[in-house]
């Protein structure tokens, strides 16, 4: 029973249109002069359905993956309601099983979901239309993909025999039986091999200490990478690629492989600026204000190769830019870490095949093992040993076995990241009362322009080249946000392009490739967030949304969809579900003063965001293990050890005060510094 009402809300979401609605699809697009899709391809669309092969099969497969089980739970109470006359009156005004309604009511239930008032009826729209049409449109090797003009992979790096720019040498890694040689020890071992523990690895073991890495995720050399996003977000990523926070209010992605998240992000090189250092500074953590912390930020600069140089601006990030510039917005180039080498590759994401991307694998881990240190992958640690107070080693289990290793060392330093440094501490018998506790996220909104006169081609060209920060001082405390160009692949359109009903979004699939995006990276504030840990080891995010971060987005939502309007979009995408899309009439001029996209302007910002009103993301996560002046407030001490047990650091984005506001690989990069010569000096003096 639960199973047919389940299927009925996904075949209103995702149904074949008739063949009325096909003509009327087909004329729609036939009127746009930049649309090239063929016969075939409105076909191919316009069939898709729940019973297509591979679908239903994709949808579950996503639920089970991206959905917390308490969750399920949830959403399985839901379909016992609707599977009674009884339980569908309560949420939809007609006493009939939700399965027994006709198509035409299913939707219009579908959509009072949408726009509703109440959280849960939007929860509930929110939950399975992302989660079908996610399924639908991201799977590998797709014709759905093709129809609407996505590749699927890099078309350039994915061909047989395409020669990467950059070739190196494949990483040694140590053998379970070296591992478990009784006399083995290190004067360090470092958890994980991100921006925090690749660095604290290169500058531990160029200082003549013996160090080893552990690496919970797998080592992949770049002849390896694929740009398939499905496969790679399960090779590259931390639990499969995005996955809910509890009660699902937004997605996490988070970097679980050699080199962590430096492998997989978009080349964002930003230093923080000159307000966040200062804030820090006054809670009592001088060195950010110090000249040694400006010199550390450009040491880092110059090891990753973080220039402008080479960077070509590609159609979406032109697109910003022009945008900006006709409203007179800020806007400059982002630094990327590419030695000043011209990257036009839109799936770093991926992992960068051409080896250009200076990741922590392909500068400080290269660093790291010319000063011999040791690396272990596939490995989860499962404590950290403490003997008398003191950090002695660590026990861990290679991945597949059940017999713990253990291995002595002098010094032991965390950089498992703000998702799974709070774990390995608490497993470790810390019991400060702030492990977890303080995250910050970065929340993500995305908002999609429609073009009509160009090809955009979005997944053609650089990622992130471009950036403003004219919305980043809302509050007068520097809270707002940073506008960004994202990656764009279906997930990313799919998560921007809310359903408006089964013809108008099939239409917009099939307009992939004339959409453009901005992103809103806000810093947040007071929002209230912290980690927990399943037993299993699994992460469980748990976040809400402060009514000033909510003002942040909201206001960032208005000012992208003006600069896509001013570079000449003809639609307007938001991901707030209870806004309806902003399109020009054929006649209008594209213009931000047109007074009917005024007044969308101000429904937006009288619509407010009630929770579960949007789909939002994060893919910086900080703070979770803070630094600080006193066990009070923080996890650790201004030179990263734990205020509790000694010998024992942390050295990742866990340790951010408060949130950086801009992409954090810099930032996190350059405290990873001033850590490692904190234990290099606790060493020579001990």
């Amino acid at each position: 029973n639960q199973e047919k009402t389940l299927k009925a809300i996904l075949s209103t979401i995702l149904a074949p249109l008739t063949p009325e609605e096909k003509e009327s699809l087909k004329k729609n697009l036939s009127e746009i002069p930049s649309v090239t899709c063929t016969q075939k391809d409105i076909d191919v669309i316009s069939d898709l359905g729940l019973s297509t092969p591979g679908v239903y099969e994709s949808f579950l497969q996503f639920m089970s993956v991206k959905v917390l089980p308490e969750d399920l739970d949830g959403v399985f109470g839901l379909l016992d309601v609707l599977g009674t006359p009884e339980g569908t009156k309560s949420l939809t005004g007609k006493a009939v099983k939700f399965e027994d309604l006709s198509h035409e009511q299913r939707t219009e239930v579908c959509l009072s979901w949408k726009f509703s008032d109440n959280p849960q009826l939007v929860g509930i729209f929110k939950t399975f239309s992302t989660a079908i049409l996610s399924a639908a449109y991201n799977m590998s090797d797709s014709p759905h993909q093709a129809a609407m003009g996505y590749p699927g992979q890099d078309p350039i790096r994915s061909a047989p025999g395409y020669v990467p720019c950059i070739v190196r040498d494949r990483y040694k890694f140590m053998t379970e039986k070296e591992l478990r040689d009784p006399a083995l020890k290190f004067d360090a071992i470092v958890i994980g091999s991100g921006a925090g523990g690749g660095v604290c690895a290169a500058e531990l073991s160029q200082a003549g200490l013996s160090v080893l890495v552990i690496e919970k995720g797998k080592y992949y050399h770049e002849s390896e990478f694929t740009s398939d996003v499905p496969t790679a977000y399960k090779n590259l990523y931390l639990q499969g690629g995005s996955f809910a926070s509890r009660k699902g209010e937004l997605s996490i992605l988070a970097g679980s492989t050699f080199g962590g998240a430096t492998t997989v992000n978009f080349l964002a090189s930003l230093k923080p600026q000159h307000f966040v250092r200062e804030e820090w500074a006054k809670l009592g953590l001088t060195h950010f204000t110090s000249s040694k912390f400006s010199e550390d930020l450009d040491k880092v600069y110059k090891r990753i190769g973080a220039e402008t140089s080479g960077i070509k601006h590609n159609e979406p990030n032109q697109i910003f830019v022009d945008g900006c510039k006709k409203l007179g917005c800020h806007i400059e180039d982002i630094p990327q870490n590419t030695g000043g080498l011209s990257h036009e590759c839109g799936w770093c994401l991926t992992g960068c095949k051409d080896g250009i991307k200076n990741g922590t694998s392909n500068s400080w881990l290269r660093i790291a093992a010319a000063n011999n240190a040791r690396f272990v992958d596939q490995a989860t640690v499962s404590r950290v040993i403490i003997t008398d107070g003191k950090a002695t080693g660590v026990e861990f289990k290679i991945n597949g076995s059940d017999t713990p290793i253990s291995l002595n060392a002098s010094r032991v330093v965390v950089s498992a990241g703000s998702l799974h440094s709070p774990g390995i501490l608490s497993r470790s018998g810390l019991k400060n009362k702030n492990i977890g506790k303080h995250l910050r996220l970065h929340p993500v909104t995305v908002i999609y322009g429609l073009f009509e006169d160009r090809q955009v081609n979005p997944f053609e060209g650089s990622l992130m080249t471009a950036l403003s920060n004219s919305l980043e001082n809302l509050d007068g405390e520097n809270y707002g946000s940073k506008l960004e160009v994202p990656h764009h692949t279906t997930d990313m359109y799919i998560f921007g392009i809310p359903w408006q009903g089964g013809k108008e979004h099939k239409e917009r699939m099939l307009r992939f490739r004339q959409s453009s995006s901005i992103i809103a990276l806000v810093r947040d504030k007071d929002s209230v967030g912290s980690v927990e840990h399943t037993k299993d080891g699994k992460v469980i995010v748990n976040y809400k949304l402060s009514d000033q971060d909510k003002i942040s987005i909201i206001k960032a939502e208005e000012r992208s969809a003006m600069i896509l309007v001013a570079a000449g979009a003809r639609e307007i995408h938001t991901g707030f579900f209870g806004m309806k899309p902003f399109i020009f009439e054929k006649n209008e001029p594209t213009e931000v003063n047109n007074p009917r996209f005024l007044q969308w302007i101000d429904a937006l910002n009288k619509n407010g965001m009630p929770d579960n009103a949007m789909n939002y993301f994060s893919a910086h996560q900080l703070g979770t293990c803070r630094m600080g002046v006193s066990p009070d407030t923080s996890v650790t001490q201004p030179t990263g050890e734990t205020w509790e047990i000694k010998d024992l650091y942390v050295c990742d984005a866990s340790l951010f005060p408060t949130a950086s506001g801009v992409n954090p690989m810099v930032t996190t990069e350059a405290i990873s510094v001033h850590v490692s010569d904190s234990i290099v000096k606790s060493i020579k003096l001990a």
